[in-house]
């Protein structure tokens, strides 16, 4: 069972903190979609579009991120972390700087751009270097631990990528060729962060949600190797030389291949009879990886171009494999963050409820069908540059951002104060009577 240790991992409060809000910027980007229609009809370089990117990459993906590590990464690689204190302080400065990058992004106004920006590499800098540390005297660097690190570099070089752009556009200092820039930071924050701490982390906690064998094998090889050479071919590639980005690409998708033989072996083998909509969101965010894979394969080797294209590539990884990924890991997570802090105190001296009666299914499920088919739609609408379908298909997401936060509202209700007074009282009771 994945849950906070008492020497090892932070108190759940904190990434609860982190995963709340980020799901409150999930459903502002959703609900965003419909009334950002016309110009996503256009091309993707536009000051709207690049807000609501960010408020899916930064404020939803990697708040995400951030927060699930710190609950995960003690108990998967058993290591403490560094500090709870420096990750609260950077949840601050990054939720601040999320607000300022997507404002000024929305307003393109760009010197405001560059301060937000500057916190938000802060921010960065705080969590690579507290994750970092917590992974300094480990003695075992497994396919998971060494994941993790390479994605925490990752991460770092995504920050000063990103800095720098937000300075050429006070200052320009970089060549004229913006769209090769461009492309290679939003690359470089798939490939080289996204990507490694999702499969990274998969490989480890997917068994557990399954109740399946840990995988092993030569797709654990293809996926590392794969990652070291193919992450660099395709960001020096994109930038300057086409066929280190064919061969990137290869190497990428092999890994998303040898990723994708894990997690059907895991889902064939697995002792869990049914799946719940937790796992049906994490599987299904699996099968989105295809299309994305050969879609951006196809932009690498030549076979496809354009900003309609472009568009439909970025939703299907960002919103089809990670965001779906992401809220089914969320579903997992949460509750059992929740029922820890609340519950966990009084096993054994009151009546509390199950891990599986704080979850909603009817939400979960609702959610799932809006969530899956209005990404699928808005993809297709994207290619064909049609705004009527494009909002049609944001309505969906939206209605399906709401139903989510709902389900995820209906666990997060036990750790209001009311709620909390209740159980202590039930607890004391309890004793009394004993």
């Amino acid at each position: 069972m994945i849950g906070p240790g008492a020497s090892r991992g932070p108190s759940p409060g904190l990434p609860i903190a982190y995963l709340a809000a980020a799901a409150l910027w999930f459903v502002l980007a959703a609900v965003a979609v419909p009334v950002l229609a016309t110009e996503l009809a256009g091309h993707y370089y536009h000051p709207r579009i690049l807000a609501l990117t960010h408020t899916v990459t930064l404020g939803w993906i990697t708040l995400t991120i951030m927060g699930a590590s710190y609950q995960l990464v003690p108990i998967v690689l058993e290591r403490p972390v560094w500090s709870e204190r420096l990750a609260r302080w950077q949840l601050g400065l990054i939720v601040a700087g999320i607000v300022g990058m997507v404002g000024h992004f929305f307003i393109a106004a760009w010197s405001g751009l560059l301060w937000a920006a500057g916190l938000v590499v802060l921010a960065i800098a705080a969590h690579v270097v507290n994750l970092g540390l917590s992974l300094r005297g480990l003695r075992r660097w497994t396919f998971t631990a060494l994941l993790v690190a390479g994605a925490l570099v990752g991460f770092g070089l995504t920050g000063v990528a990103g800095v720098a752009l937000a300075v050429d556009k006070v200052w320009p200092f970089l060549p004229d060729a913006r769209f090769p820039i461009l492309h290679a930071h939003f690359h470089l924050a798939l490939l080289g962060w996204v990507l490694p701490m999702v499969i990274g982390v998969a490989a480890r906690v997917y068994p557990m949600f399954l109740l399946a064998r840990e995988p092993e094998g030569w797709p654990g090889r293809v996926q590392l190797g794969g990652l070291a050479a193919g992450v660099p071919l395709v960001v020096v590639g994109i930038m300057a030389a086409p066929p280190a980005l064919a061969a990137g690409a290869l190497a990428v998708a092999g890994v998303v291949v040898a990723h994708l033989v894990w997690v059907a072996a895991m889902a064939r083998d697995r002792k869990r009879p049914r799946l719940d909509w937790s796992l049906r969101f994490v599987l299904t965010g699996a099968a989105f990886l295809v299309p994305a894979a050969v879609l951006g394969l196809a932009f690498a080797l030549g076979l496809a171009a354009g900003p309609r294209l472009g568009l439909a590539y970025a939703t299907l990884a960002l919103g089809g494999w990670a965001s779906l990924t992401i809220v089914g890991m969320m579903l997992k997570i949460v509750p059992f963050l929740v029922w820890y802090r609340v519950y966990g105190p009084l096993v054994g001296r009151a009546p509390i409820p199950t891990l599986a009666q704080l979850s909603w299914p009817a939400a979960e499920a609702t959610a799932y069908a809006l969530l899956t088919v209005g990404l699928a739609g808005l993809a297709a609408a994207l290619a064909t540059g049609e705004a009527g379908w494009i909002r049609l298909a944001g309505v969906l997401l939206g209605a399906g951002g709401l139903a989510f936060l709902a389900a995820l509202a209906r666990v997060l209700h036990h750790l209001a104060p009311c709620a909390r007074r209740a159980t202590r009282s039930a607890g004391v009771t309890a004793v009394r009577q004993a």
